[in-house]
């Protein structure tokens, strides 16, 4: 059974929810990938063959359209999150096959920040979390994930996330890693489902919605955090990825935590 009932707002937004796994085995495929990360006991899951035990100490990748069995144990209670394709930025080759991953201290800082009893339903809190457990996911795993060709994707989306406010050019990408430009282009577009210079403005508009979690941080202050040039840039970006501008973000997060005493 579920904790919470799924409130999913656009299409590419993330839901980030507590679920509590049945024993009774159970199965079905979802065009969106997935993120299970242990709260409370386990869960069990198979995947082409293969057995998956989400729990406090690993969590797993589902990928889109892959069938997965499952079936809980015990007591339990799982934190899932769910990831359409446009929503939070990583690199989707992390998502192409079913994998564990560890749960590192990072990891478990963010599912320490959950409130205790139900969780917000809100937009905003659900795309806060979800990008926090996706950069943090991405860096546990860490090595290469480049099937077999030695492309380093989580050294690229690790040194991606710590140059947000420095412009990217591929060239000098390439060059940094040690690749041609029309191989490394290939090989990234490949590797994240975008090209460079899209991949990194989603990762800028990723650290945007935590940093509008700020209080006393002004919009021109996030903008050039960023990278942007002026507030107007920041905003028009950030409308057109989320459908609002950052004040009216920032003014419905507030309002539906104070509503909710939080």
């Amino acid at each position: 059974m579920k904790d919470l009932q799924p409130l999913l707002t656009n299409a590419i937004d993330p839901l980030v929810e507590r679920r509590v796994y049945a024993q009774e085995a159970d199965g079905h495929r979802h065009d969106y990938c997935q993120l299970l990360l242990g709260l409370r006991g386990s869960a069990a899951l198979e995947m082409h063959g293969r057995q998956f035990l989400a729990s406090v100490l690993h969590g797993v990748i589902v990928p889109a359209d892959c069938r997965h069995e499952f079936a809980g144990q015990g007591d339990n209670c799982q934190l899932v999150v769910d990831m359409p394709v446009a929503s939070v930025a990583v690199p989707a080759a992390l998502f192409r096959r079913p994998r564990a991953f560890a749960i590192t201290p990072a990891l478990r800082g963010w599912l320490d920040k959950l409130p205790h009893g139900p969780a917000l339903r809100q937009r905003q809190y659900d795309w806060q979390l979800a990008v926090g457990l996706a950069g943090a996911v991405s860096q546990s795993l860490g090595g290469d994930v480049g099937e077999g060709c030695g492309f380093p994707v989580a050294q690229i989306d690790a040194y991606l996330r710590r140059r947000l406010e420095h412009p990217i050019a591929t060239a000098e990408l390439a060059a940094h890693f040690g690749w041609g430009v029309r191989r490394f282009h290939d090989l990234f577009c490949e590797a994240f489902g975008d090209t460079p210079h899209q991949y990194h403005n989603r990762l800028k508009l990723d650290a945007a919605v935590g940093l509008l979690a700020r209080q006393g941080l002004p919009l021109a202050e996030i903008g050039q955090r960023l990278g942007y040039g002026d507030q107007p840039a920041f905003t028009r970006r950030f409308s057109q990825r989320f459908g609002m501008p950052p004040g009216q973000w920032r003014r419905e997060a507030d309002s539906s935590a104070a509503m909710q005493g939080l």
